[in-house]
């Protein structure tokens, strides 16, 4: 959520609230929406290319790997759907950002920093493969992620200013600092960092408390409330309340909130601000104010068991006190008036405000959402799905509003959004997903970009697959798997499923996905026909990358690959010279064999090439980035994303797709660039692995078998 300006007060009295913090064996509530996305930047991943997965994931990893050392029990809470209140500022930054990217270039790519489609599914696999336990709240999870810090009694690890209210312990990311350290003990390690502790907020405001603070958060103003909405309030403050130190407009309405709180409580103070509201005001400004401190103080806690957490780690008195309403005690029509003599409508001078028809007029008519009570008619079991973060977050919103606000990617828009290329996957997932909860049948909207501007879209309710009949949501889990294979196999357009019967089961998903884009683009690149190969030919050849890393390690910078392997990879290649080595490989091998058999050696001489090309230039000129190419793969990921959440809805017919194991953008934007200048696209790769004669097999097995799937052959 995040409050306006409180991270740059807190941070710039830092040796005030801030504490230096050792971080060993105990339990951290990790905010997994924040985390997820501050570890992509501290990666100093390339957001140009739409997502390095590899570099990501490896990061995660050893994120993870750190904390686990230092006999640290992770406990990662990930958002779920939107909740009303949100809407609004949710399409205001889906706005922002589409007019940002459409900006974008290359070269201010370390100014504008864009997260890539597939960013948490990557972050889920990960902790997925290091045992973390991690929950998917029905809406949002900071309320919860504080309220379980408070009973386990340990410290949340986010990036998130409303964490300073909520009264938890609280490490903000920006502290965390690099690496390890063994314990003075000598045995066991420690991560070192800061830690802020709401008692010296206190201390620093004799008489606030943490009663008051969630108003104080309401009245600074956070995403849900508009600043505006209190304007008439803050004439009563005067700047002489703000002890005289040096403040921005922000900072002194923050330092002024605290002062003029720590001296009421919180009826009195909220029968202050009423009173300086006009009557047929006050009810509207009370809902909003009960409201947004009921949502900061209330927490459902029926994730605890998906979290694992022991029973005898739970206090029965913290967890009474997560539990306390808060509600108005008195009459606001008979609050007399005090009256600040100026006016209570929104200046023209805030330009930070959402004040937009056009967001205005997307929102229209939304159904009001706040509490997970909406989803309750859901089956059981697609709850406990959706709690153990199998489904993505937007599963909720389709459900409880019919709307999908699609994530932003940088593409090129002198085209049509990439959402569109997955509209028909969209279209049967909204189907299941609707199936059997309500018996009229609306069209479902979507929210994406037209052009360089926010548009709402329709798509129609589909309850069918290619004549197959969709089954009622509550039904799906009992279906026998063969016919929701054949339910997600229609869909992508996989009409036999012998085509793909000899891919590898940790690929099919991948490969299918593939066919079902490529059939969408060729209804648009009829006359482009060579680029959409370029396409084809990266995203199969890219797939050989994780089989390297598997062999020799991950390596990603080419001046370090070279000083380290180059007289290993120049002995590999004298030795098979000297030996006259000729391997024979047999040519009707199948896929899996050819997987099995690549050899270690073809892959130390081959790895440079792809070294070289997870890596840019970094002076790259504008003009040089080729957006289409970016856009294609784009479109790409769009399918991939929305084909492994129909597989996961399903059961997983298929194997999902492990996306950092088989997509970096960096590396198929060279990849693609590079087959863009050739005249014959196999005879180039056929030179790049022609020292590494069992990789050059397994890509052109590879590549025998899909041809025909991509309308190839």
């Amino acid at each position: 959520m995040g409050i306006f300006g409180l991270t740059t007060f807190i941070s710039n009295q830092s040796e005030h609230y801030f504490t230096n913090y050792a971080l060993h064996d105990t339990y951290l509530v990790i905010d997994g929406n924040s985390i997820a996305h501050c570890l992509y930047t501290y990666a100093k991943c390339n957001s140009a290319f739409g997502g390095d997965y590899d570099k990501y994931a490896r990061c995660v990893s050893d994120f993870f790997a750190e904390l686990l050392k230092c006999n640290v029990t992770p406990l990662v809470l990930i958002d779920g759907g939107c909740e009303d209140k949100k809407l609004e500022t949710d399409i205001y930054r889906t706005k922002q950002k589409i007019q940002k990217v459409s900006r974008y270039t290359h070269y201010f790519k370390q100014v504008n920093q864009f997260f890539p489609l597939l960013m948490k599914v990557v972050f889920k696999d990960v902790m997925t493969e290091k045992g973390i336990k991690y929950a998917q709240c029905i809406f949002e999870a900071d309320n919860i992620i504080a309220a379980i810090a408070r009973i386990l009694d340990c410290p949340v690890l986010s990036y998130d200013s409303d964490f300073y209210i909520y009264g938890s312990l609280y490490i903000p990311f920006n502290t965390w600092e690099k690496g390890i350290v063994r314990k003075s003990t000598g045995r066991g390690y420690m991560k070192c960092c800061k830690i802020y502790d709401v008692e010296k907020l206190f201390q620093a405001y004799d008489g606030l408390n943490q009663t008051l603070l969630p108003l104080a958060a309401i009245l600074i103003g956070n995403d849900y409330v508009k600043k505006w909405t209190f304007k008439n309030f803050f004439h009563q403050l005067e700047l002489s309340q703000a002890t005289g130190k040096m403040y921005d407009e922000q900072q002194w309405r923050i330092d002024a909130t605290f002062n003029w709180l720590k001296k009421l409580n919180l009826n009195q103070a909220v029968t202050e601000i009423l009173s300086r509201l006009r009557r047929e005001k006050r009810k509207h400004v009370l809902n909003i104010i009960e409201t947004m401190i009921n949502g900061y103080i209330n927490a459902s806690l029926d994730v605890l068991h998906v979290l694992g957490v022991p029973v005898h780690k739970i206090s029965k008195a913290k967890l009474q006190n997560v539990f306390k309403a808060y509600k108005f005690e008195g009459d606001i029509y008979n609050l007399t008036y005090i009256d600040e003599s100026t006016s209570e409508t929104k200046s023209s001078d805030d330009d930070d405000e959402i004040d937009d028809k056009e967001i205005t007029s997307i929102c229209a008519g939304k159904e009001v959402v706040s509490n997970e009570s909406l989803v309750n008619n859901l089956p059981q079991w697609f709850i406990n799905e959706f709690k153990l973060g199998r489904y993505p977050s937007y599963f909720i919103n389709i459900i409880i509003r019919k709307l999908y606000v699609c994530r932003t990617q940088i593409e090129d828009h002198l085209y049509s959004s990439s959402i569109f290329a997955s509209l028909n996957i969209i279209s049967v997932i909204y189907g299941l997903l609707m199936s059997g909860i309500e018996e009229e049948k609306t069209c479902m909207e979507y929210i994406t970009r037209d052009g360089i501007t926010i548009k709402r879209f329709q798509l129609e309710y589909n309850n069918s697959v290619l004549d197959y009949k969709l089954p009622l949501l509550s039904n799906l889990g009992k279906l026998p798997m063969i016919i929701r294979k054949e339910i997600l196999n229609n869909t992508l357009r996989i009409t036999d499923e012998s085509c793909i019967s000899e891919i590898p089961p940790n690929w099919k998903l991948y490969v299918a996905t593939m066919k079902y884009w490529i059939d969408q683009k060729q209804q648009s690149f009829k006359e482009h026909m060579y680029i959409l190969h370029c396409f084809i030919y990266s995203l199969l050849f890219a797939m050989l990358f994780n089989v390297i890393d598997r062999k020799i390690g991950v390596h990603r910078v080419l001046r370090e690959f070279n000083h380290r392997f180059d007289k290993l990879v120049e002995k590999i290649q004298n030795t098979r010279k000297v030996e006259n080595y000729q391997p024979e490989y047999l040519d009707n091998t199948t896929l899996v064999s050819a997987l099995h058999k690549v050899d270690r050696h073809d892959c130390w001489i081959a790895a440079s090439f792809f070294v070289s090309n997870f890596e840019t230039n970094p002076y790259l000129h504008p003009k040089d980035f080729k957006i289409i190419i970016v856009h294609g793969f784009a479109e790409f990921q769009n399918c991939l994303s929305h084909s492994m959440a129909l597989n996961a809805l399903l059961g997983y017919p298929y194997e999902q797709t492990k996306v950092a194991s088989v997509f970096s953008g960096t590396l198929l934007y060279n990849l693609c660039n590079n087959f863009k200048k050739c005249d014959n696209i196999e005879e180039y790769i056929n030179t790049v692995l022609q020292n590494s004669p069992s990789l050059l097999r397994l890509f052109n097995v590879l590549l025998l078998k899909v041809k025909p799937l991509v309308g190839m052959a």
